[in-house]
């Protein structure tokens, strides 16, 4: 290797056009391909007030509101989005509160007056609020910056810190996407 091709190296970029394709056609390409998609379904027979589940190769979990969630689905202006205080406060604290799958970790009220309790669908720490996260991130772009919270399973293996959720085909199935 001589020194003129550590000063100006010369790329392939044809290598990698199949790749920023995909990501032209799809916005979601990166999530589809790093991260596995699971879903907290919502256990009464008439709402949809589902959450979305995305975990990273490094097991953290990122939770949102999923594509059937009536937040999304329905014309509803968001008044407030309110993070529960105890969690939120123990996220700098060396001793965090451990939730459960069921702990809520935030209610988004309407202008309506209906308030959506957000769980957490994992047992586990909260390590990270979307502190700037606002009514149009939430709606306009749920699955990106619309994120609501970062958890940190207690357990190492996904199917034991994800036994509360299904796969993206199950969820589709029940949901008739």
């Amino acid at each position: 290797m001589n020194s003129e091709s550590l000063i100006s190296p010369k790329y392939d970029l044809s290598l990698y056009k199949k790749i920023s394709e995909k990501y032209e056609k799809n916005s979601l390409a990166y999530l589809e391909q790093y991260y596995t998609k699971n879903f907290l379904i919502d256990s009464s027979e008439n709402t949809t007030e589902d959450f979305y589940i995305y975990q990273a190769p490094n097991k953290l979990c990122v939770i949102g509101l999923a594509p059937t969630h009536p937040l999304l689905l329905q014309s509803q202006k968001v008044k407030s989005i309110k993070f529960d205080e105890k969690v939120s406060q123990s996220i700098s604290k060396k001793r965090q509160i451990p939730l459960s799958a069921k702990s809520e970790i935030c209610v988004i009220t309407t202008e309506e007056g209906k308030n959506y309790s957000i769980k957490a669908g994992v047992v586990g720490w909260v390590i990270d609020f979307n502190i700037k996260l606002d009514v149009d991130m939430l709606q306009k772009k749920p699955f990106t910056d619309g994120y609501i919270a970062i958890i940190k399973p207690k357990q190492d293996d996904p199917r034991k810190a994800l036994n509360l959720c299904i796969n993206e085909e199950k969820y589709e199935e029940i949901r008739n996407l």
